[in-house]
């Protein structure tokens, strides 16, 4: 039997994740979704985070990005990162995703 890559063992675990949660898949997925909201957002930016699903937390973000409580997080977010790179510094993937669950305090 062939290995598994691990591109193949990112997905698996992607797939297993969407059958465990698939209520809150549904939500990354939704936009305007009335359960949708501020705290909801921080809840599974950290939980994607911890699980290293980080390319869900972008398509959440993005599918989400019109909603109210988002609406300032986008421009402070691209400010920040042109601040600190024009300063040599560079951030972690959870250091940029603690960011935002900050601003969505």
């Amino acid at each position: 039997m062939e290995k598994i890559n691990q591109r193949d063992k990112q997905t698996l675990h992607f797939l297993k994740w969407i059958r465990q949660y698939s209520g809150w898949w549904y939500l990354i997925c939704t936009p305007e979704d009335e359960h949708m909201n501020a705290e909801m957002m921080k809840m599974l930016v950290k939980r994607l985070a911890k699980e290293q699903l980080y390319e869900l937390i972008f398509v959440l973000l993005m599918v989400h990005r019109k909603a109210k409580f988002m609406e300032h997080i986008f421009d402070y977010l691209l400010l920040e990162l042109v601040i600190q790179n024009l300063r040599g510094e560079v951030k972690t993937e959870n250091q940029i995703f603690e960011e935002i669950v900050s601003l969505l305090e």
